[in-house]
């Protein structure tokens, strides 16, 4: 039962899927990023879905690419969009860590969030854009797993910035064995899957989003101090738009 609640309070938190009320502490969290990536499942099977009725009906690449960049933010109600826009404030401030929490807690959006923004969803509707096969659509699909695994991996092993919040509540009360063990597996495996559609693409993707893991451990560390619910959010953003990149060119290369 407790692993049930564990599940519908990821649903609830991040994504905007319809979830029965669940009391949210220490006991119903234990396993919570266990799912996590599960919710990227959920998004990967409607990028799918949506690729093959373009297919379909013969609808243009830019009508597709428009949804599909749409298509995460409106499942999870944009709460990694909005943590991507508070870190880049925070990111391009000069202040100090301290400085840059509270530009964290900040609810207001500032310039350089907003550019940041408008910049990369430029970037990845382009990119989307130029998606046109199945094998290139699955593996965008098993990015958005992948993405939330090496997010569940980086809280595990990294410490929060703040002893207050959602992410402190959650890294506090999880089963850090149970989560790196599911969370590698699902990594794995997705990583498996893509290097099977194809073995250069699969591989330089998950190559490389290990490296901005490990990169990104000591980046968080040095900026401010720890990561937050904001910083995992940018995390997850990152991996995500460098694996659309990665697939379209490499399958270009290829």
């Amino acid at each position: 039962m407790r692993i049930l609640k564990s599940f519908g309070l990821a649903f609830s938190i991040y994504s905007k899927i319809p979830m029965p009320r669940i009391y949210r502490n220490k006991e119903n969290m234990r396993y919570i990023m266990c799912f996590f990536p599960l919710v990227g499942a959920v998004i990967g099977g409607l990028i799918m879905a949506w690729f093959t009725v373009c297919l379909r009906l013969n609808i243009n690449n830019a009508c597709f690419a428009a949804v599909a960049a749409a298509l995460p933010v409106l499942a999870t109600g944009g709460i990694h969009a909005s943590g991507f826009i508070n870190t880049s404030d925070a990111l391009h401030s000069r202040g100090s860590k301290q400085k840059r929490l509270e530009i964290l807690s900040d609810p207001h959006i500032g310039t350089f969030g907003v550019m940041s923004a408008v910049i990369y969803y430029m970037i990845y509707f382009g990119f989307l854009n130029e998606v046109t096969i199945y094998g290139e659509a699955a593996m965008i699909a098993l990015g958005f797993v992948m993405s939330r695994a090496l997010c569940a991996i980086e809280i595990t092993l990294m410490r929060t910035a703040k002893n207050t919040g959602l992410l402190y509540e959650m890294s506090s009360a999880m089963n850090r064995v149970a989560t790196l063990i599911m969370t590698i597996l699902m990594l794995a495996g997705c990583g498996l899957v893509m290097i099977f559609l194809s073995p250069f693409i699969g591989g330089t993707v998950l190559l490389l989003l290990i490296l901005l893991l490990l990169y990104y451990k000591f980046f968080v560390a040095k900026k401010i101090g720890g990561i937050t619910s904001d910083t995992c959010g940018y995390f997850i953003q990152l991996c995500e738009i460098i694996t659309v990149i990665v697939i379209v060119i490499g399958g270009r290369l290829a």
